[in-house]
């Protein structure tokens, strides 16, 4: 059987498994109980049910399946923020990382601060 050549990678330099692996690590044990609980997986599955569709994608007129649901205000490890769906929106993941991204400072953004409405 053919071996499979090696992937020669410049040094430092870390595939996306392992980058995903080392970001849930430095997440708060607290907040990673959150999302890795079974209440959380079927409550997020039941949301995608009733809203198939990326929220931000349909405002710029695109249809595209969301696989994500965010907190549109960052819950920050505020457990009634968390499960309170009228605060969540379904997103496709580019969408999702866009946003992430901007709000806690990630590819050189500055990180923004929202406030919460109400």
């Amino acid at each position: 059987m053919p071996l499979r050549p090696p992937i020669h990678r410049p040094v430092g330099r870390r595939d996306k498994r392992e980058r995903d692996r080392d970001t849930d690590r430095k997440r708060d044990p607290a907040i990673r109980a959150l999302y890795a609980s079974a209440r959380w997986q079927r409550a997020r599955q039941m949301f995608l049910a009733r809203q198939p569709l990326c929220a931000e994608c349909q405002r710029q007129g695109r249809l595209t399946t969301a696989n994500t649901v965010d907190h549109i205000t960052p819950h920050r490890g505020d457990t009634t923020r968390f499960w309170d769906q009228t605060g969540w929106q379904p997103l496709c993941a580019p969408c999702h990382s866009r946003k992430t991204a901007a709000e806690d400072g990630g590819f050189g953004n500055r990180r923004t601060v929202r406030e919460p409405c109400g």
